[in-house]
């Protein structure tokens, strides 16, 4: 069972992260593991938007998320 990370954002998104892997995957030249993944700490980050938020044009401004003004195409 590998260990996991989960970072939540003010957008309310999130991404989880491998924090360790277990003795199985260790020891597997391809690092699989069979086993059931295991989140260890789940990490706030406030006042930060997910990366793909930011790559569309969303900031928080305030403390409140910005969208950007649609474009006419």
């Amino acid at each position: 069972m590998c260990d996991y990370d989960e970072f939540r954002f003010e957008c309310n998104h999130s991404v989880c992260r491998l924090k360790s892997y277990c003795h199985f995957a260790r020891n597997d030249p391809n690092h699989i593991c069979l086993g059931v993944k295991k989140l260890r700490d789940s990490w706030l980050q406030a006042g930060q938007l997910c990366e793909k938020c930011v790559e569309n044009g969303f900031r928080l401004v305030n403390g409140k998320i910005w969208a950007p003004p649609h474009r006419a195409r």
